[in-house]
């Protein structure tokens, strides 16, 4: 008997520690909650304050941003002191005036200078079929300098039923305006739909402009003047000269091969005949051949 009261004295004190430290937890889960809500508030007003500190810094940027773009207005791009009243554009060919720059530049009346954008002038001569380089410069206060560098047509290109093209050392296609009558033709181009612009890289049509660029240098050029070039043949060209031989001549060695040709025009005429045709399509160690008229 004693023991259970010693047990029920034991529960009850017990229950009392129970039922006194529950006040406290709840105190303490009161507290963190206090002190959470506390940090949370302190942590917004911060987010609030730097955000509002980008949006002033936003603004005044952009404040000073426009004000800039509008003083250098005033200043300098919509300053009429700077209006272009030298147009100073030269060229190293035939075909181009100044007329044709400023209207393949995009260039109208009362540009401002320092408005213009040389990358745009200078991309819209480059991309003229004629023109090989261009360099655009500024002269303060009111000057605007180009000078060009045009394509110069090497041959005629022979298109039955087309309008007649040019064509210059690198292949590019140029317009009708490059053509002269004295230029030699090129026959037999296999490429359909040739317009100015175009560059021309077939392996047989470098031959034949390699052939052109090298007999119009010296010591070959006062020798081997070109009337046409036919380069239908796959591994030959066949060469027609102003003096009237035709040589035919492989593709390979072009440049060995137009000395030799010099040595047999040069040794005929010194024996005063005049070659008809002249064979030079076998291998390098093969002689050519002579047919006499």
């Amino acid at each position: 008997m004693w023991m259970d009261g010693i047990l029920t004295d034991r529960g009850k004190r017990s229950k009392a520690k129970r039922s006194r430290a529950k006040p406290r937890r709840r105190q303490q889960t009161v507290k963190v909650s206090a002190r959470t809500r506390e940090r949370n508030a302190e942590r917004r007003k911060r987010t609030a304050l730097v955000l509002l500190c980008l949006a002033v810094l936003v603004g005044f940027g952009w404040v000073g941003h426009r004000s800039f773009k509008l003083l250098s207005a005033y200043l300098f791009t919509e300053n009429d002191r700077y209006v272009v009243q030298v147009w100073d554009f030269s060229t190293d060919g035939p075909v181009l005036t100044p007329a044709h720059i400023r209207q393949y530049a995009g260039l109208r009346e009362r540009e401002n200078l320092l408005a213009l954008d040389l990358r745009e002038i200078r991309y819209n001569l480059e991309s003229t079929p004629a023109i090989q380089s261009v360099q655009v410069s500024r002269r303060l206060p009111d000057t605007l300098v180009i000078r060009v560098q045009e394509r110069m047509a090497l041959a005629r290109l022979d298109q039955v039923g087309s309008v007649p093209l040019a064509v210059d050392a690198d292949g590019y296609v140029l317009g009708p305006s490059s053509l002269r009558p004295n230029l030699p033709v090129i026959r037999g181009i296999r490429e359909p739909g040739i317009r100015p612009g175009m560059r021309l890289s077939e392996p047989y049509f470098k031959d034949a402009l390699t052939v052109l660029t090298l007999c119009n240098r010296s010591p070959i050029h006062p020798h081997v003047r070109l009337r046409e070039i036919d380069v239908r043949h796959d591994e030959n060209l066949t060469l027609r000269l102003e003096t009237g031989e035709e040589v035919r001549m492989a593709r390979a060695h072009l440049e060995p091969r137009l000395a030799e040709l010099v040595e047999i025009l040069q040794e005929q005429r010194r024996r005063g005949r005049m070659a008809a045709v002249v064979n030079m399509t076998g291998h390098a160690h093969i002689p050519p051949v002579v047919t006499h008229q």
